[in-house]
Order: structure tokens, then sequence, then C-alpha cells
């Protein structure tokens, strides 16, 4: 049989050379591995910002005055405060001190610790009131390779019984999150992957099969790891970026791979031979595939236009691994199948084949198709009001107080704010003077110290020129904490400085927070058009109708609002958040809701595609809508909901990490799978399509010159439109 289209002939192409096709993966792969042990010097926790903001301007004049007032800044490193507390002793007691000085001593022994200090008698400052903990200060020098953090810390953990060492600063924070993302990481592999094949083995019912899409998903995550390894080499990249890939990686994998052995076991019940099962199965499954592959990157492009480090590693990862995917599918799969060939249905299961689901979802699609209207207004009411809620969204990164209970850098916070009154986060104003500039800046200092958000505020002068530090009293997800920035930004300092040549700029932490949502809020319109047009224009040269893209559409809009509607319930209003065992926190992570939008857009049309492209088959052989409806649901029902499955248990594993921002991440996509798979696929689509008949095919004249586009039409001339042989019998089910 001779290959039809570009995914046919690669298809044809790999399976004729099976062992060549696997070699190739296998130094790729081999590559891969090799490359992606150098990605973690490459990942960075900064959500840094590509454009001018006010935070920056202030970070790089504080930069400036602090090299011209301590040479050695910049090989200073970072400031860490360690919280010593016992529950035992107090401060003053032989133990308490005998603790400090050992601790002391300690660190100043460790290569890359520059200072330590710790209270004593003479100078008990900073002791708490009830002498339960003191804190002790150490100054490590830059530590590019992670070698002095690892030892400092593994210092600590040597506290004598009855006291605990919990550190707090930059380097260690660094390392506290590295650690939950990483245990996160490996949760979410652990579930997303047993579960899948539990679902696998449902949808075939044989163990080989099952385990070919986990096989293919494995051998694009690696070569995505690999290659974004390379790109981290020349960009900085977050750290989100692995867990990602990992992520999107197990639930497009197996999405893709899934389509391909389905429609190859298929064909080999029809009679085929394994070359041309093979053969057909890569003219039309892969076809889809591909289609659906560049829909998913044309979505995820979006997240490039947005102007910062993490949202642009996220969208790179997502899409290397998209493209990789998409490259296993079209040629590992074809290869493996034609090596496997009928030991493709080895370990059957007493279940029942998939060919025998069809029945199910045609009745489900004449059951909505005998009433479409009332099963429309059903549906959009039901999403109407799980989006509800998300008009109380609040943008806010997740606090401490979103990490896991006796979480050590938990515990040292609070303590800190509880006993020594010294907030998360510290705002700093950059002033440029001129001839009357102590006065403006001593009068903006009294200001600031007199706003209940801020406390004590110190002054540093170089010249004409200071920097106020003040500390933050609000914690940083608390929406007081982004009114004081913009209050302190609005009314304080242009109040104090009104009249003078003096100049001031807001930074800190929690003005980087400001500016980085003002972006991402920027960058939204942009994106949105992006993603939507070029949506639009795809399905319109894809099947031919200005009605398709539109309602396709506007059902993915309901359907992501309609997860955010869940997202701000769970966690930003708590409903239901212990019971499923995450944080309730102040606000939605800035990046999650546009970052969610692109890949959910992605995936909608991804499952869109695999439907209409069987309803356009069914209704191009002659059948009227209200058939086509039926077939492509009857045909891709058990597909779609399957493929579903899997990416909600991927998601979910995610979703289960302590990371407040991935189980948001992982709650949010797999909440919008799920409400698309059902509420959308099973109902909205087909009650929609009917009420249309024959308007969904729409297309004016003057768009009639569009090319013809068949996405999964019969690759061999003898396959009918149900998809069985013309001139050779059915054989019954293989399992």
């Amino acid at each position: 049989m001779s290959p039809q289209g570009l995914t046919g002939r690669i298809a044809h192409s790999a399976a004729a050379r099976p062992w060549l096709t696997i070699a190739v993966w296998l130094v790729a792969l081999a590559a891969a591995g090799y490359a992606a042990t150098g990605l973690g010097d490459s990942l960075t926790q900064d959500d840094s910002i590509q454009v001018a903001t006010e935070s920056d301007t202030a970070a790089d004049l504080i930069a400036a005055h602090e090299d011209a007032t301590d040479a050695s800044s910049a090989a200073a490193g970072t400031i860490e405060t360690i919280v010593v507390s016992s529950d035992r002793h107090s401060f003053g007691s032989a133990e308490f001190d005998t603790a400090l000085s050992d601790l002391t001593a300690t660190l100043g022994t460790l290569e890359g610790v520059d200072a330590v200090t710790a209270p004593t008698a003479s100078e008990p400052f900073p002791v708490a009131q009830d002498g339960a903990s003191a804190l002790v200060t150490a100054q490590l020098t830059a530590d590019d390779d992670g070698h002095v953090v690892e030892t400092y810390l593994a210092a600590l953990e040597q506290a004598p019984p009855g006291f605990t060492f919990l550190p707090v600063g930059d380097a260690s924070g660094e390392a506290a999150f590295d650690t939950l993302a990483e245990e996160g990481l490996i949760r979410g592999e652990a579930i997303g992957i047993s579960v899948a094949l539990v679902i696998l083995l449902a949808v075939f019912g044989a163990l080989v099969a099952a385990g070919l899409p986990l096989v293919i998903a494995i051998a694009a995550i690696t070569l995505a790891v690999g290659a974004t390894a390379l790109v981290g080499q020349v960009f900085d990249l977050s750290f989100f970026v692995v867990n990602m890939i990992t992520m999107m990686g197990l639930a497009l994998g197996i999405d893709y791979s899934l389509v391909m052995v389905q429609r190859f076991r298929e064909e080999l019940s029809h009679g085929h031979s394994v070359m041309d099962a093979v053969t057909v199965a890569g003219s039309t499954a892969n076809r889809a595939v591909l289609f659906s592959g560049i829909t998913v990157v044309i979505s995820l492009v979006g997240l490039l236009l947005v102007p910062s480090t993490i949202m642009r590693s996220l969208g790179a990862g997502a899409i290397v691994v998209a493209v990789m995917a998409v490259a296993a599918s079209l040629t590992l799969l074809p290869a493996l199948l034609r090596l496997l060939g009928h030991r493709v249905n080895a370990g059957r299961l007493p279940l029942r084949h998939p060919d025998a689901e069809p029945r199910a979802w045609r009745a489900i699609a004449a059951t909505v198709s005998a009433r479409p209207l009332a099963w429309a207004v059903a549906g959009f009411a039901l999403l109407a009001t799980l989006a509800v809620p998300a008009l109380s969204m609040r943008l806010a990164f997740p606090g401490v107080e979103s990490l896991p209970e006796g979480h050590d850098l938990r515990v040292a916070v609070e303590t800190l704010t509880d006993d020594y009154g010294v907030g998360q986060a510290v705002t700093a104003v950059a002033v440029e003077g001129g001839a009357d500039a102590r006065v403006a800046i001593e009068a903006l200092a009294t200001q600031v110290s007199a706003d209940p958000a801020f406390g004590e505020t110190s002054v540093a002068y170089l010249g004409s020129d200071a920097v106020l530090t003040t500390t933050d009293l609000f914690d940083g997800a608390d929406i007081e904490a982004d009114r004081a920035i913009q209050r302190l930004r609005d009314q304080i300092v242009p109040a104090a400085l009104d009249g003078s040549d003096v100049t001031a700029h807001v930074g800190g932490d929690q003005a980087e927070a400001v500016d980085f949502t003002a972006v991402i809020e920027d960058a939204a319109p942009w994106v949105l058009l992006a993603v939507l047009g070029a949506s639009f224009v795809l399905l319109l040269v894809s099947f031919r109708s200005v009605v398709v893209p539109a309602v396709a559409i506007v059902l993915n809009l309901l359907s992501t609002a309609a997860a955010f509607g869940l997202l701000v319930a769970v966690f930003q209003w708590g409903w239901g958040a212990s019971l499923l065992g995450f944080p309730q926190v102040d606000g939605i992570a800035p990046w999650i809701p546009l970052f969610l939008f692109a890949v959910l857009f992605g995936l909608s049309m991804d499952y869109h595609v695999f439907l209409l492209s069987r309803i356009k088959e069914r209704h191009d052989s002659g059948a009227d809508t209200k058939e086509a409806v039926a077939y492509g649901l009857s045909r891709t029902g058990s597909l779609i909901t399957g493929a579903a499955l899997i990416m909600v248990a991927v998601f979910a594993g995610f979703a289960l990490g302590d990371l407040a921002e991935f189980a948001q991440m992982g709650f949010g996509l797999a909440a919008a799978v799920i409400i698309d798979a059902t509420v959308v696929r099973s109902i909205l689509v087909p009650a929609v399509m009917t009420m249309l008949g024959e308007r969904n095919w729409y297309l004016p004249g003057w768009l009639q010159w569009l090319p013809e586009v068949n996405l999964e039409a019969s690759a061999d001339p003898r396959i009918g439109p149900n998809g069985v042989s013309q001139d050779r019998p059915k054989e019954p089910a293989l399992v």
C-alpha cells in the first residue's frame, strides 16, 4: 500500500527500517541524557522581567550605591539569618550559650562563610522577649555550584538535642524551594505514570499496547530536557521548566501515541498486514496528531510574548516537549509497531475491546441530539455558574503560609514575624537628590515610618543620594501589602518630594511582585489576540468553515473561565481545599491564569481536532450533520475520555506537591481537562452542532479558494467511512 500524505510517508519510512530508526533515537536519547546533566546550573528561581520597571531601576541604583560604599559587596554573596530556638532552655542558660558558641564556631570553620554574628550576654540582641529564641547571622560568599550552601545547611542539621537551627535567607530559601520542587516532580511522575498505566490498560485491554504510550512519553521528555539544557546555556530559565516538561511530556506523549496505537490495532483487526496497518495509521491518525501538535505549539507561543523569565521558560519547555512528543509519535512509534506487529495485543486482559464502546457513545450523542436546545442551555448554565468565582480572582504570589505546616522555612519566618516583628520582605526607596536632598529625604523617611504598613525606616546616604530601607509589616500575599506599595508610589513619595529636585524609585520584594503582575496584565491582551487569532485561522483552513472555529473558540473560552472559577473557589475561597490537601491562599500566582489559558486552549483544541476530524470525515462521505456528529462522538468518545483521564492523573499528581504554585497549576489544568472532556465535548459540541445543522460548514464565497485539508480521511480506498474494509470481512474483536 502506498502511503498518503506527509505523515503517511514518514511512518512508512520509519517502519520500513525500524532498527535504523530506533538506533537513531537511542543515539539522540543518549546525547540528550548527557546534555541534561548540565541543566541544573542553568536554572534560576528569579522571576526576572525583560522590560524596564520602577523596581528594577531601584535595584540598579541600590546596587550601585552598595558598590560605592563597600568595595567587597560584589563578592559578599548573601546574608543568612539562623533562628536558634529551644523548647527546653532559654537565652542566658549554660545550654543555650553553649549551643550558640558551638554553632558560631562550626560555621566559622566552613569554607565560604565569611562572618558569623551571635548575641551574647553583654550584647543580648537579637533575642526573643521570652528568651526562647535568638538570631545568628552568617555572611556567605557567592556560590555558583551550590557547595557553600550545601555545607552550610548540613551544619545546621547538627543541632544539639532540644534545639533547632532554622535558616532564613535567599540562599537557604532557594535550596528549600528546589527541594520541594524536586519532591513534587518525583511524586507527580510516580502518580501520573501509575494512574496512566491503569487507564491505558482499561482503554487497550493489553499490557504491551498500554506500555507503548509511556515509552513514547519518556522518550519525548528525555529529548526535551536535553534540548532545554542547551537552551539554558544561552538564556536564563526558571526552575519550573523541568516540572513543566515532565508534566506536559507525560500528557502529550501519551495522548498522541494513544491515537496512533488505537488506529493501528483497528487496522490489524480489519485484516491489514502489519506494514499496511502502520501506513494507514500514519496517514490518518498521525495526520491528526501533527495538526494537534501544531495547535498546541501555536497556543504556547503566546507565552513567549510575555517579557518574563518564568513565562518564557514555561512556554519554551512546553513547546519543546510538544514537538518531541509529535516527533516520537511520527517516527519512533511506527518503528516499534512494525517490530511488534500483532504482539501489540500481547498480555490481553479480560476486558471489552474499545470497539465495543461506540454503542454507548452513540447513545449519548442520540440523547443530546434529541433535545439539543435543552442540553445546550444546561451546559452553558453549568459553565457560567462554575466561572462566577473567577470574577473575584486576585493575583498575588502565595506567601509563606502556603508551605506545609511545620516546614523549617515557614516556622523560621513565622518566628521572625511573631517574636521579632520582622516582616517577610523589605521595601527600599532609591533616591537621587539635588541641592535640598537631605531635607526632602528625611521628610520622606518620616512619612514612610508613619505608614501603618511599614516598620522603622533607615537611611543610608551617598553624597546627595540615599537609600531608604523599611520592613514590610504585611505578608506578601496580603492585599494590604500591594496597597502599601501603590500608596507609597502614588501618595507618600510625591507628597514628600513635592517642590524638590529629588527623584525616588520604589523597589524591594513586594514592589517587584507588583511590577511583575502589571507586566503580566499588560501582556495578556496580546497573548489572547495571538492565540485566538492563530487558532481561528488554523481551524478555518482545516475545516473550511467560519462557524467551526468561532464555536470552538467560544466553547474553549467558557471552559477556561470555568476552570478559573474552580481555581478561585478552591485556593482563594478555600472551598474543599483542606479536603483536597491544598493550602488556602490570598490569591492566585500572577503567572498562572495566562499560563493556564495558553495551555488549556492548546489542549482543548487538541480534543476538538480529534472530534471534528471524524465528524467532518463522516459528513464529507454523505451523512447529514446529526448522523456525522453521532459517528464522530462514537468513534472518539472513548479515546478522548481515556486521554483526558490520563491528563487529569498527570496534572493531579503535580497538584499534590507542597508548592502552592504547582498545586494551582496542576489543579487548574486537571479541572479544565475534566470540564472540556465531559461538558464541552460530550454535551455542548454535539448539541450546538446539531442545532446549527448544515450551517456548521458555512464558508463565505470569498474564502472558497481555501485548500481542502483532510485530517483523518481514509488513507486506503478500500476502507469505508466507518473504518471497515470494503472487500474484507471484519474480524472479531481483539479482546
